[in-house]
């Protein structure tokens, strides 16, 4: 909430002319039950002008009115400002704070809690601010003038309001008691309504594939029931709020009507007529006093039983933006650092007896992994499902830091490199291939944003892309739709490989991303990177071994292990995994026909 207020509070400006605006709304309105008291004297006096008289103090009351209605507005107007900058805020902040975090992190929220969170949960904090903006201003002011003003008509008649406020202040408290933990509840079944309709759309294909729509939907309308069970035991219990306190202010009003009538029932009316005369107009006017102060009271609690959703939606909030990412530059040596920049030598990648567990589990995922890569050289990585293959190369961006051991980039324990000129220094195509909502152009610059459309041009042809974009009727200006649904799983593959080149880093990662391409494109495309990559490295994770025949170095794991390195042919020789591999792959005809193949192909592209 301190943060919360912080927020607030950089609109302080705006802020102060919402409390202008609805401390005069209150005053002005708290006029009114006092010219509404000077008509009633002026209706039960004699008096021979009376009618101008009730005719002017009406005009006053319009005008009061109008000055009311401007004020009001004001208050909308300036707090709908402050309310849509925090919400903004905590929107940029918790977006920026997701992007920085580590995958272990990501990983431990999931993704529909983190959109829940970003929308669902600021917007609650976001309309609270909004309505307690006017109800803090409002409510004080309004008890305050209206008891001052009711203790100066009659003292003895602010007796009722002593005795009807604490009642309804107990009932308040008594509400925020029940429906705290219900709120909770209602946020946690958000995010399971979340994952249920997220999970729904993402796998539409495959749902409709095994036709599992009817489950599907079985399977929302479950947690959406859930989610709708918890709002109605909320409501129902929040339902008793609006009959009770009619009942009290009823009752108040019963309160002060009879303790006025008590006190005039014990008067002379001969005598004391004019007695008489200025106690109904003090009970007409107290009355509409205790209205104002028990409204006030009122919106006052509606905003308390409303603070544990809100309260519950900025723990959420905060249980994001308080996290501390572990992989970060805190520690950061800026000499270590500057001497990485100057560095001559680039494309020296190592790995030293790196060992890594996932966070939870109990078993290493790789262990004692060592090898190294040099500029202008291929090192390639295969092995069997599971075997730690993408878990190796997700360690060189540090999107995970070791358990044990060290990786070097040029003779510097990445640990003590800046992520942002670690990762300049990489050009990373994950497993799944993805493109972002846009245009060709606009995904292959997310590598490089200063890329010009000859580089561009020059990456995709590399990729072996160039031909099929040259096709469309837009070519770089292609839409892409989002995830690349518009395109194929090989064309997808192509275009992230092209905004990897155009990057043009010190070292290639390929997290098995040629598997979607034929074995002629396979060939053409790691030919081409070959002759363009120039002295920069390039680590390469693949599932099929005619990939990666022509690797300088080849490792290879095995239940996170490492059981093999060096060429194809050294390994046929001294790795038994490797030759299950091969085995499993290729026969041994086919073995030597696609070694021919690769350098037949290849002395056709260097002719």
């Amino acid at each position: 909430m301190l943060k919360l207020l912080n927020f607030i509070f950089q609109k302080r400006y705006f802020l102060l002319l919402t409390a202008v605006s609805i401390i005069g709304q209150c005053y002005l309105q708290l006029m009114l039950p006092e010219y509404m008291g000077n008509i009633t004297s002026l209706i039960m006096s004699d008096a021979e002008d009376k009618i101008a008289q009730i005719w002017i103090n009406g005009g006053w009351m319009m005008l009061i009115s109008v000055g009311v209605i401007i004020c009001c507005i004001s208050q909308h107007y300036f707090g709908a400002i402050i309310s849509s900058f925090v919400g903004k805020t905590l929107r940029d902040r918790v977006f920026k704070k997701v992007n920085s975090l580590s995958i272990t992190q990501f990983d431990s929220f999931g993704t529909a809690t983190l959109i829940t969170r970003t929308t669902n949960d600021i917007e609650q904090v976001k309309m609270y601010v909004l309505m307690s903006l006017r109800v803090v201003f409002m409510s004080p002011t309004y008890m305050i003038i209206g008891l001052i003003k009711t203790l100066a008509a009659d003292a003895k008649l602010a007796i009722v309001l002593a005795i009807t406020i604490p009642i309804i202040l107990v009932g308040v408290i008594i509400m925020v008691a029940v429906t705290t933990p219900m709120f909770r509840k209602i946020q946690t079944k958000t995010d399971n309504l979340t994952s249920v309709l997220r999970g729904n759309l993402t796998g539409i294909r495959v749902i409709r594939a095994y036709n599992q729509q009817e489950k599907e939907v079985d399977k929302f309308d479950f947690a959406n029931k859930d989610l709708t069970t918890a709002h109605v035991k909320v409501s129902r219990f929040l339902s008793f709020m609006n009959p009770v306190v009619t009942i009290v202010f009823n009752l108040a009003y019963i309160g002060i009507f009879s303790l006025g009538f008590s006190i005039i029932d014990g008067t002379n009316l001969i005598e004391n007529g004019t007695v008489v005369q200025q106690t109904m107009t003090n009970v007409s006017v107290v009355a509409q006093y205790s209205s104002q102060i028990m409204s006030s009271f009122l919106m006052l609690a509606m905003i308390i039983i409303m603070l544990p959703q809100a309260l519950a939606s900025s723990k959420r909030i905060n249980e994001v933006l308080d996290l501390e990412d572990p992989i970060n530059d805190k520690d950061l040596n800026k000499e270590i650092n500057d001497e990485f920049k100057q560095r001559k030598e680039k494309g020296y990648l190592k790995f030293e007896n790196v060992t890594f567990t996932y966070p939870g589990s109990k078993i290493p995922a790789i262990s004692n992994i060592s090898f190294e890569t040099k500029p202008g050289k291929t090192t390639a990585i295969i092995g069997s499902t599971g075997s730690g293959k993408s878990t190796v190369v997700n360690l060189i961006p540090r999107l995970y830091d070791v358990s044990e051991g060290e990786i070097t980039l040029d003779g510097f324990n990445i640990k003590n490199i800046s992520i942002k000129d670690l990762r300049e220094s990489i050009g990373f195509t994950p497993q799944k291939a993805l493109l972002f909502n846009g245009t060709i152009r606009s995904n292959i610059q997310f590598g490089k944003k200063e890329a010009s459309d000859e580089e561009i041009e020059s990456a995709l042809e590399i990729a072996q892309v160039k031909h099929f974009i040259s096709k469309l009727p837009d070519g770089l200006d292609s839409t892409v739709a989002q995830g690349g649904k518009n395109f194929s799983g090989g064309q997808k593959q192509r275009l992230t490989i092209a905004r990897s080149i155009v990057k043009k880093p010190e070292i290639y990662v390929f997290d098995d991303s040629f598997s979607a391409l034929d074995f002629s494109t396979d060939a053409k495309l790691r030919f081409a990177l070959r002759q363009n990559i120039g002295n920069s490295a390039m680590v390469i994770v693949a599932q099929r071994v005619s990939s990666i025949l022509d690797a300088d170095t080849i490792v290879v794991l095995n239940d996170g292990q490492m059981v093999g390195k060096g060429t194809h042919e050294e390994l046929l020789k001294s790795c038994a995994v490797y030759q299950d591999i091969v085995k499993s792959q290729l026969d041994p005809e086919e073995i030597e026909k696609t070694i021919q193949l690769m350098k037949e192909a290849t002395r056709k592209e260097e002719k």
